[in-house]
């Protein structure tokens, strides 16, 4: 009877043995197949070699080690891969529903990218053709992929790129994308060198692909109807000395066919005095700016013309500036940019209440001309009681008494004036009063 057993369980193991040995000889045949599908799926001028393959579970996915992939100029290495078997049935496409690397190694002329680990969902790699910029054509897409241990380098930009943790969903043409990431750095060293820091970063609505053809060929990025978000927590920008560092920034943008409506925020922002146009800073005994900043605008497309319903600058230790106005020939970002050469002045109101700022520059300038403080205020205090203009009496009677009073300047030119000319005006308004009639200054002080 035990003798009947053993060589019952030694004819079952004996069968087990050449099931598996069939099973895996099959797995093998099947992956060998497959791969040959996969490389002609890929075309004629791809080169795609590997040290060692085997299959996965079930003979579901292929395990590669020492992958290289090569297509024109590009390069693709990885110590690890593993790819659910392609799937070209449904088109011409071909489709890779999870793919996943470990020491990824992409170059190309637009740049190069490291990644220590990268999972991919619902990959659809690119077709080729003579043109690519056919309609129809597929270009490379990505549902969803998350890495790890990021470290890149943009030629177009020469600047370095890493984070410690990224992912990203819905990375594909004419598709908005939703980008999050984690202690970011970004460095150029071409003059001027900047180097800036995130805590993490959140992107949303911007369509990424489109913006990687941009960087990578030149071609023209092309802003789409949709909305758009952006979160950046504990960012710092310095070049060869502090520039800025701020707490939040927040962006909320609409885009439509006809306008954009834009709400941003920046909160705890620090500028210091390298950053241009702040560094009258130091004369006046400040070290950097420090408060918050707020605008809320609606910019026509068509027309170029930039509605701001508010743009607050909010400084505890200088003072408070609300803005809000029409403008012409601008865009959002001039309200927070030294871009704003062209834009034009169509109407304006200032709202300001000082939080210590204009003694100082009363003092700076006294100083500056050789005068005592108290004299230069009394000098100030006799331009009020003398000015014939009633917003010149309102403008330097506020000027003795800053702390007391806020000041409001309303600006509406006779026509449409650039911004900087504005400026210019309002400067020489002492040696020249006439001015005021041209740029339609009103004073009031309350």
């Amino acid at each position: 009877m035990k003798k009947n057993v053993l060589v019952t369980v030694s004819g079952i193991a004996i069968l087990g043995g050449i099931a598996w040995f069939g099973a895996r000889h099959a797995e093998h045949v099947m992956l060998d197949k497959g791969i040959e599908r996969f490389q002609q799926a890929l075309g004629p001028d791809v080169s795609f070699t590997y040290t060692r393959a085997k299959p996965g579970l079930l003979g579901r996915s292929v395990r590669f080690d020492g992958l290289v992939f090569r297509q024109g100029p590009e390069t693709i290495t990885a110590d690890e891969a593993e790819l659910t078997k392609p799937d070209t049935q449904d088109s011409d496409v071909t489709r890779i529903h999870h793919l996943t690397f470990h020491n990824f190694q992409l170059a190309d002329p637009a740049g190069s990218l490291h990644l220590k680990s990268v999972e991919m969902d619902g990959l659809a790699l690119p077709t080729k053709a003579e043109d690519p910029n056919t309609p129809g054509v597929q270009t490379l897409s990505i549902d969803h992929a998350q890495a790890t241990g990021l470290h890149g380098f943009v030629s177009s930009l020469q600047s370095d790129l890493s984070a410690d943790t990224a992912s990203m969903d819905n990375f594909g043409a004419n598709e908005t994308s939703h980008l999050q990431a984690r202690n970011v750095q970004l460095s150029t060293d071409v003059s001027p060198p900047r180097h800036i820091k995130a805590d993490s970063v959140v992107v949303d609505g911007v369509a990424l692909a489109d913006l990687y053809k941009t960087l990578s060929t030149g071609a023209p990025y092309t802003t789409r109807t949709t909305t758009r978000d952006i979160s950046i927590d504990k960012l710092s920008i310095d070049g060869t000395s502090p520039l800025m560092r701020a707490k939040r920034v927040l962006s909320h943008a609409n885009r439509t066919d006809t306008n954009e409506q834009e709400v941003s925020s920046i909160q705890g922002l620090e500028l210091y005095p390298d950053v241009p146009n702040m560094g009258w800073m130091p004369s006046l005994g400040y070290d950097r700016f420090q408060g918050n900043v707020v605008l809320n605008n609606t910019f026509t497309l068509k027309t170029g013309a930039l509605h701001v319903e508010t743009f607050s600058i909010d400084s505890a230790n200088m003072g408070r500036l609300h803005i809000n106005g029409e403008f012409g020939q601008a865009s959002s970002a001039s309200m927070l940019t030294d871009g704003n050469t062209d834009m034009q002045v169509i109407s304006m109101t200032m709202n300001y209440i000082d939080h210590g700022l204009v003694p100082k520059a009363l003092n700076a300038i006294a100083t500056a001309r050789g005068l005592p403080p108290q004299a230069f205020l009394g000098y100030v205090q006799a331009q009020s009681a003398t000015a014939q203009n009633p917003a010149y009496a309102s403008f330097f009677h506020w000027l003795g008494n800053p702390g007391k009073q806020s000041l409001s300047i309303g600006i509406k030119p006779t026509q449409p004036m650039p911004l900087m000319m504005v400026v210019a005006t309002l400067g020489n308004l002492a040696a020249m009063p006439e001015l005021a009639q041209k740029l339609g200054l009103s004073v009031q002080t309350h």
